[in-house]
């Protein structure tokens, strides 16, 4: 088959473990976004690119779409995208294939996977069980490396966002949203910015698993610059579970995926 590329972004693991698996199923080279972002232009000799993210607000994380922007020739690539998601995949894959042909090319194929969530909340799901969920995965891995080795176009995937509203097990996260939305509104963001607490021994992970650069040790201590893109890595990195969202509870499981490792993580930048 024709020459295959793998680039992701990544904040608890969860996109950086399917994107190895389907790098490591179609022999491609994996390539983290963070990593080349920042050049000007991003010439990709490839001829088929996939692209695995995880969803942050129902879209990609802003760091994806300005790398598709900077690709040249997309118009000439079989394109295919991946989203993980701990609720609803809702249509941040059509979201995304809006972006590409904003640059003349087109999403092939869009799939997306279920993955344990990790945002405000999700210490109040009764969560189906993680090995469920990896195992679901490797199943539909065989299913995108075929549709991708064939090049054949494939339906986006995406779901309504209102059926959540329906689920039970997603009516515990209400109050915490409420407290989340409370704040924004009353308070403004920076009343959620990142912070951490007394634990914190300014080990410095948090500075090291950040994907943009976003956080310097002052005084052993994490300091937070005004561009982070909301992946929660230091929050779930942390070995002591010192950072949280304004110093409030906002219900969040610590979470990684079990098999990527804080090296890992630092190598995507």
């Amino acid at each position: 088959m024709d020459n295959v590329e793998v680039y992701y972004f990544s904040g608890t693991g969860n996109s950086l473990a399917v994107a190895r698996d389907i790098a490591e199923n179609l022999n491609a080279k994996l390539i983290p976004v963070a990593s080349i972002v920042d050049q000007e232009s991003i010439r990709i000799e490839a001829d088929v690119i996939g692209v695995v993210f995880p969803i942050y607000d129902f879209k990609p994380p802003p760091m994806v779409e300005d790398f598709i922007r900077k690709v040249k020739d997309i118009n000439s690539k079989y394109l295919f995208a991946v989203c993980t998601y701990g609720i609803t995949p809702s249509r941040s894959l059509k979201h995304f294939n809006k972006v590409i042909e904003s640059c003349g090319g087109h999403l092939s194929a869009g799939f997306a996977v279920s993955m344990p969530h990790n945002g405000i909340g999700s210490g109040a799901l009764t969560e189906t069980p993680h090995e469920i969920m990896f195992e679901d995965w490797k199943n539909k891995l065989q299913e995108v490396c075929e549709y991708v080795s064939a090049g054949k176009k494939r339906k986006i995937e995406s779901s309504n966002l209102f059926f959540i509203f329906f689920q039970p097990k997603y009516i515990k996260m209400v109050p915490f949203l409420l407290k989340f939305l409370k704040h924004m509104l009353l308070e403004g963001p920076e009343s959620l910015a990142f912070v951490s607490n007394q634990t914190c021994d300014g080990c410095g992970i948090c500075e090291r698993v950040c994907p943009v650069h976003n956080i310097e040790i002052v005084d052993k201590r994490p300091v937070w610059s005004d561009h982070c893109t909301s992946c929660f890595a230091c929050l779930h990195w942390c070995p002591k579970e010192a950072i949280s969202l304004g110093g409030l509870d906002m219900n969040i499981r610590v979470y990684h995926h079990p098999d990527v490792k804080i090296s890992d993580m630092m190598r995507q930048k």
